[in-house]
């Protein structure tokens, strides 16, 4: 088998930087405006080309997170800016919208276009469907065992991404739909100016209000009775990586544009530390499986 890809998030040039000197073999970013994040952890158009240049120094690619929904009007200015943007030399583009992968593919067929994990695949009908729109990968949540990863490689001929390294909410990662396809007027705060607000999804005007991170009241006969948050915690497969790769992962792909770099370089690195181990014929070693707390990707 090849070595796989890993894939490591950056959110600012710093975090590319050290990203790919711990060992990442390609990097994902977003660009402001493109991204359902919001305006955190996504670069301006002056950096995404820095970044591209720093990682081709090395001999390495960077891929582009375009994973809103955007509206039909919004769709054409989209496909031109990618058409300017694989010029630059991006190495692929992350998408979560099936229309859009096809109208991507159509326009520019030689530009390596990724099923984001947004689009929801979970097996393998769903891996062939976005093979046969024209997808050069899919994203898969760390939530599959490696036995389903591998039932999918024996059927898919396009390359398989696996996130390792996210974090499992109540919702399926992505497909929140509490602040979709909402739109507000503009709003000003003297602290920040002009805030546009509304669909994190929608072209990038908006931002994700975190809904599935405050405290939920339940009341019963006008009086409180409970105050909880909805679950979500951190999933870090890596005790089980080489039974990953085993399966036939292609990218290993972590989560996270929105950790600083001096918690994005020891994540890295240990997944790096455990491919190359697999690669060698070893297992990783157990003292790699423990994951500080402080690694999270909670509200990325």
């Amino acid at each position: 088998m090849e070595t796989p890809v890993l894939l490591a998030p950056a959110g600012s040039l710093e975090a590319a930087e050290a990203a790919l000197e711990a060992g990442a073999d390609a990097l994902y970013v977003g660009l402001k405006g493109w991204s359902r994040g919001g305006a955190r952890g996504e670069l301006t158009k002056l950096e995404l080309k820095a970044c591209l240049e720093q990682a081709r120094r090395l001999g390495k690619g960077v891929r582009l997170a375009a994973n809103i929904i955007p509206k039909p009007e919004e769709r054409a200015h989209l496909l031109e800016q990618l058409v300017e943007l694989a010029a630059w030399g991006i190495q692929g583009v992350i998408v979560n919208d099936p229309g859009f992968l096809r109208e991507v593919k159509r326009r520019l067929p030689d530009l390596p276009v990724t099923a984001s994990i947004g689009c929801g695949a979970l097996n393998e009908g769903d891996v062939r469907f976005y093979e046969a729109l024209g997808a050069a990968s899919v994203v898969l949540p760390g939530t599959l065992d490696p036995s389903e990863i591998a039932a999918i490689e024996a059927k898919a001929s396009i390359q398989v991404e696996v996130m390792l390294h996210m974090v499992q909410e109540f919702i399926q990662l992505g497909k929140c739909w509490m602040p979709s396809y909402l739109h507000f007027d503009p709003t000003e705060k003297p602290e920040v100016g002009t805030r546009l607000t509304g669909s994190m999804k929608r072209g990038g005007v908006g931002a994700c209000f975190k809904i599935c991170q405050q405290p939920w009241v339940l009341s019963q006969d006008g009086r409180q009775v409970d105050l909880r948050l909805f679950p979500s915690w951190q999933i870090s497969r890596l005790a089980e990586l080489g039974d990953f790769l085993d399966a036939g992962v292609d990218i290993v792909k972590l989560q996270g544009r929105s950790l600083p770099p001096e918690l994005l370089v020891p994540l890295v690195r240990r997944y790096r530390v455990g491919i190359e181990a697999w690669a060698s014929g070893r297992k990783p070693e157990a003292e790699l499986a423990t994951l500080p707390s402080k690694w999270t990707v909670v509200g990325r």
